[in-house]
């Protein structure tokens, strides 16, 4: 009989490339995790890993099968997470990564300390919210998406009957670093502009662009700019920001305080026009928003109505 198991015998073998290392991190004897896997053989009808000299390797089917195995099992993490959290209240959101967003958070969080509220907040692309909300794991994701990709954006959402609720228009900027020989001066000459080095996310198809671009429309237009590391992570960018002469694009939410660590922004122009990136939420078409997670929504707009009105000052 197949065994839900197997398939998590399955993948730290394939992760391991050994059959025995995976019975030690499972807690389990090689003879088990062979049997699981040669039922699962069985069921798909294939062989799933070949024999080396220095191990096991996944045949074709089994690349196939690892990647709906992982799936499977990470929904079923999930099944197992909303069980346990039956009897509390969780609200579930994702989020580009934004420190704006992560201020709000704080702030939103901390005026509702008191209340018994359970919160996970995760951080992603635009693609892999947009599957989070749709597959029921997320009820609210808040992105970015950049005015050139909207169409796009637009026909995926009528593909995974989600909803855009737009929120404000922010702006591309270049920010430097704290660790920029420029940080705190007056501009950036043209030799600094050709100069430039950044740090930015992971590629995201709605909320990067390809375009070329200039500085405040004084630069001259660049067929790329000079992006030296892509990352996942809010620390390594910021550490790079704060002890490396480097610099970032994003949109003009970005945190203000005494230990900022980016300049003021200049404003980026791609193909001689200003673009401009809409923020707002994302949630399943005709589903209304739980309460807290429509107090958090208000709350954004809120600070954003503010924030928008000081710019126009």
């Amino acid at each position: 009989m197949f065994n839900v198991k197997y398939l998590e015998y399955f993948i730290v073998s394939a992760d391991m490339g050994s059959f025995s290392k995976a019975a030690a991190v499972l807690y389990t004897t090689q003879s088990n995790v062979s049997k699981g896997i040669k039922t699962l053989e069985e069921y798909v009808g294939d062989r799933l890993f070949v024999r080396r000299s220095k191990g096991i390797a996944l045949t074709p089917q089994g690349k196939r099968v690892y990647k709906y195995a992982s799936r499977i099992m990470e929904d079923m993490g999930a099944l197992r997470d909303l069980t346990k959290s039956s009897q509390e209240e969780w609200i579930h959101i994702s989020t580009n990564p934004s420190s704006w967003v992560a201020d709000r958070f704080v702030e939103f969080y901390n005026l509702h300390s008191r209340e018994n509220l359970h919160w996970q907040i995760l951080t992603g692309s635009v693609e892999r919210i947009m599957r989070r909300v749709g597959d029921y794991k997320d009820e609210l994701g808040l992105v970015y998406v950049m005015e050139a990709k909207k169409a796009s954006f637009r026909y995926q959402l009528s593909r995974s009957h989600l909803e855009f609720i737009p929120m404000a228009e922010a702006r591309p900027m270049i920010y430097l670093g704290k660790g920029h020989p420029a940080f705190g001066g007056e501009g950036l000459t043209e030799a600094d502009m050709e100069d430039l080095r950044f740090v930015q996310g992971y590629r995201d198809a709605f909320s990067q662009s390809d375009r070329g671009w200039a500085a405040d429309g004084k630069a001259k237009e660049r067929p790329r700019r000079n992006v030296a590391v892509v990352t996942d992570s809010d620390y390594i960018m910021e550490r790079l920001l704060l002890n490396a002469p480097m610099a970032n694009i994003s949109t003009n939410y970005l945190t203000n305080g005494e230990h900022r660590i980016v300049a003021d922004g200049i404003p980026l122009k791609e193909d001689g026009e200003n673009d401009s990136a809409a923020f707002g939420c994302l949630k399943r078409e005709n589903e209304a928003l739980s309460q807290w997670s429509q107090r958090f929504v208000d709350y954004m707009r809120e600070v954003l109505g503010g924030f928008l009105r000081r710019e126009n000052v």
